[in-house]
């Protein structure tokens, strides 16, 4: 499990967990330890995916998903070297701590963070990022962020390696989802946004999405869970002009899922919506 701050912090992890998943990721400026910036935005209006990984040394879960290389192998397949698609950043989430931690020679710390890591590690102090927007249940949370409307998609810790079903080629399918979900939203035009509301909300099942399309075509109505997981994907008919399709999330676990309409012409943000 994933270590919680402190017992205050606990009380705003419990409420920020559910906008970590579809929240806009705050944008940020940092330094890395060999004196290089970084600012988020930057890399997100280049079209750049971002992967965040916001862990701490002494962190044993951290360590164990740091020394199995996902990130590694990430950032070899889609990197600079690679294709150039996607940004990989570790942010050390703890403040206190200092260069003998992050090169292991600190006996609080897991091990050497630096040696092998290709991509920068950033050390501040005070912490310049939002913990409760990048790492509300703890350390490791490893944010997956989209260029075309800067919303964090995924956890990687959460939706993959905290379960058996833990490998590089899940997280790979993850990442990929991204770049081509956010590629394809990038060519979609401001007047194709599509406007889509639920309600109502919170719902004990049945909860309806209404939004206007300009064409008749076929629509894909995805829920998702708050960890980033698809819960299901449902295609349908709609008309041209107002729609008003039921989502029935009686058989789900009480809880905060987010919604998403996606077509040929246009694609709504993820809308959160809270089952009793």
């Amino acid at each position: 499990m994933k270590k919680i701050f402190t017992s205050v912090a606990l009380c705003l992890a419990a409420s920020a967990s559910m906008a970590q998943i579809g929240a806009v990721a705050p944008d940020f400026t940092a330094t890395d330890i060999n004196g290089n910036s970084h600012n988020l935005y930057t890399y997100l209006n280049a079209g750049k995916v971002v992967l965040l990984d916001v862990s701490a040394t002494w962190c044993g879960p951290c360590w164990g998903f740091h020394t199995n290389q996902y990130l590694e192998d990430l950032y070899a397949e889609y990197g600079p070297a690679g294709t150039n698609e996607v940004v990989v950043l570790f942010y050390e989430g703890d403040a206190a701590t200092n260069a003998q931690d992050l090169d292991g020679t600190d006996g609080a710390s897991q091990g050497d963070w630096i040696t092998g890591t290709p991509y920068p590690i950033i050390n501040e102090s005070p912490v310049q990022i939002s913990l409760n927007i990048y790492a509300p249940l703890g350390f490791p949370t490893i944010n997956v962020i989209c260029p075309s409307d800067k919303i964090i998609k995924w956890d990687l810790w959460d939706s993959q390696a905290g379960t058996p079903a833990a490998s590089l080629a899940n997280m790979r399918t993850k990442v990929q989802e991204v770049i081509d979900d956010c590629a394809m939203a990038a060519d979609v035009t401001e007047n194709s946004l599509l406007e889509a509301s639920v309600a109502p909300n919170p719902t004990t099942g049945a909860t309806t999405i209404r939004f206007n399309a300009t064409t008749a075509e076929k629509a894909t109505v995805s829920v998702y869970s708050v960890s980033g997981a698809l819960v299901s994907t449902t295609l349908y008919d709609v008309v041209n002009g107002a729609n008003a399709i039921e989502i029935n999330l009686s058989e789900m676990e009480a809880g905060t899922y987010f919604v998403k309409v996606n077509s040929s012409e246009a694609v709504s943000n993820m809308i959160p919506v809270v089952k009793k």
